[in-house]
């Protein structure tokens, strides 16, 4: 048993699992990976739980600490238990934001050079499009709108069409940010960027199915928004080897996180330099 919370309505457990037993459904950026693995190691702990679906075991948030444990030895991963089919948890997904001031034909000409077909939309039109998967993504500017369609493929492969436009961006000089979907519309029609790729958001059921079936979607398709979410836990690395039982391990977790302090921070906080989009419960 681990240590539980009530947030807003959605029971959370900080507690152990075995370091084979959760299921990934991001891929894994390998320079990300490294950098992490060394932040853990000069730390000698881990801040935060992973965020993983009680019922099923899929990772939610976490996919690089999943790796980077597993990778340093460890036998046991901190997680914070959820119910995913609750409604209170939500998947959104992470707009790709054009930082470089180019026309929209430079862009619009990468996608052709993919071999995606583009066609001109209003951004209201675009967003039912996506909602309804018959487009794969969509460019949305300044100055206009447009669907960006590739040969009929499910979620996980319109996910690497992304992935291709981005590389492709990337290699003309171009630099991407991933942006909550408000906060990338509000860049554009400010002015402070001069474009945004709208993506299509996953189900839940696909997230799991895609994660079970042993596959994995590309980094940065899914968001998930949890009612609150744990940061700050501070689990220290000896304890996740496996030298110790893991009953005993989860004893001390839930004795340590007894004696420590909750502080809540609203919705839109800024923590240890990310804005959250939900409430946090900061360890202290």
């Amino acid at each position: 048993m681990g240590f539980k919370l009530e947030a807003q309505g959605l029971e959370i457990e900080l507690g152990i699992k075995p370091a084979g037993g959760v299921y990934i459904h991001e891929e894994i950026i390998p320079r990300m990976l490294d950098q992490l693995i060394l932040d853990i190691k000069q730390n000698n702990e881990v801040r935060n739980p992973l965020i993983v679906d009680r019922n099923t075991s899929v990772v939610l948030d976490g996919m690089h600490r999943v790796a980077a444990l597993q990778r340093l030895g460890c036998r046991y991963l901190p997680v914070c238990l959820v119910d995913y089919s609750s409604p209170r948890i939500q998947v959104g997904c992470w707009y790709r934001v054009i930082q470089d001031w180019v026309s929209d034909s430079f862009l619009l000409e990468i996608f052709r050079s993919l071999g995606l077909s583009i066609e001109p939309s209003s951004f209201e039109a675009a967003l039912k499009e996506l909602e309804a998967r018959k487009a794969t993504a969509a460019l949305f500017t300044m100055k206009s709108c447009y669907l960006v369609r590739a040969p009929k493929t499910d979620i996980v492969e319109s996910y690497r069409w992304i992935k291709r436009f981005e590389a492709a961006a990337e290699g003309e000089g171009l630099h991407i940010s991933y942006e909550m979907e408000h906060d990338a519309e509000w860049q554009v029609r400010s002015g402070k960027a001069p474009a945004a790729l709208l993506v299509p958001r996953t189900t839940k059921e696909e997230v799991v199915q895609t994660a079970l079936s042993g596959e994995v979607f590309t980094h940065k398709t899914t968001r998930h928004i949890l009612p609150a979410r744990p940061v700050n836990v501070n689990v220290p690395l000896s304890w996740l080897t496996g030298e110790k039982p893991m009953e005993e391990v989860e004893r001390l977790l839930v004795e340590y996180l007894s004696g420590r302090k909750v502080v809540r921070l609203s919705k839109g906080s800024v923590f240890d330099g990310r804005r959250y989009d939900e409430e946090l419960l900061v360890f202290r």
